[in-house]
């Protein structure tokens, strides 16, 4: 079973945070004002919804086959209940 895919971490974690502290720093000088508040702060509201779309993403391309893989996802694996009578 592999432990650390490279794939899964940047999708997860690496474009959620490049979004928000790339924007973040790319827009905190902007006077543009969008729904009556800066931009900015827009920016920072949209990435509060995309960065579970990111890890949900990740975890749907490439952690279930992994947990498909070791039947986890099929339960295949017992409580251990079974295994203690």
């Amino acid at each position: 079973m592999k432990y650390f895919n490279l794939e899964c971490v940047l999708l997860g974690l690496v474009v959620p945070l490049c979004g928000v502290v790339g924007g973040v720093a790319l827009l905190s000088g902007s006077r543009a004002i969008v729904l009556s508040s800066p931009v900015v702060y827009l920016w920072v509201f949209v990435w509060f919804v995309l960065t579970p779309v990111c890890l949900g993403g990740s975890w749907y391309l490439f952690g279930s086959k992994d947990d498909d893989e070791d039947g986890m996802a099929r339960g295949e694996r017992g409580t251990g209940r079974e295994e203690a009578r």
